[in-house]
């Protein structure tokens, strides 16, 4: 595994010079092809499988009624937008509240063919008085045909996140994260319950994720 992640890494490597050249253009493109927006108070909408769960992330709230000239108004609004196919391409909140000046935290994705998704991490000036900074590369792509993998590099490191399927049912039932700056790897077993939705995440033999039960 060592071997494709390093191999995904220099992959994403390679390409940073033109993604870095062609940022600005990218997010005009992007915003361009929204169909429609949706708003949260957090992260929310991901193309990763469990994303709020391994990373212990808090998952936000949906927020309605915001307009166009809101959405940067509040750090706390995250906007999302959808294209005519439904796809998530973009996503955006500001750095600081009411302030563009100090940046727009964007995060770009492309759905390819075959399940791929490929995202683009910068941080945005709309109105120039910055440069515009790409932090991070990413890639989500199919491995075989029990397992995927994302890796996300940034010019000095790298995290990757190894998903493995139950081949009956289709459910994910271990995930392997690393980075460049750990020691050992994490890795989780999941636990459905009888919904067959996920009920725990197991490291070893602690919890360390568990779904909550409505009263």
């Amino acid at each position: 595994m060592d071997s494709i992640i390093v191999k995904i890494n220099q992959e994403l490597l390679d390409g940073w010079s033109e993604v870095e050249q062609n940022a600005e253009n990218m997010i005009t493109a992007k915003l361009s092809e929204v169909s429609y927006w949706k708003y949260a108070s957090d992260e929310y909408y991901s193309h990763l499988p469990y994303f709020h769960e391994v990373n212990n992330f808090k998952k936000g709230r949906i927020l309605k009624n915001i307009s166009d000239e809101e959405r940067f108004s509040k750090r706390t609004i995250h906007s999302f937008g959808f294209n005519e196919l439904d796809q998530l391409i973009i996503m955006q909140h500001p750095e600081v509240d009411g302030d563009i000046k100090f940046g727009i935290s964007t995060e770009l994705y492309t759905s390819e063919t075959d399940g791929t998704v490929r995202s683009y991490v910068i941080r945005w000036y709309p109105e120039k008085n910055r440069p515009t900074v790409l932090l991070a590369l990413s890639v989500f792509r199919n491995l075989d045909k029990i397992s995927k993998i994302e890796v996300r590099s940034g010019k000095k490191n790298w995290t990757a996140t190894h998903y493995s399927y139950d081949t009956p049912d289709g459910k994910i039932n271990r995930i392997v994260r690393s980075s460049s700056g750990w020691a050992m790897p994490e890795e989780y077993d999941l636990i459905y319950g009888e919904d067959n939705k996920l009920d725990k995440l197991m490291m070893s033999n602690v919890v360390c994720w568990k779904r909550k039960v409505k009263k």
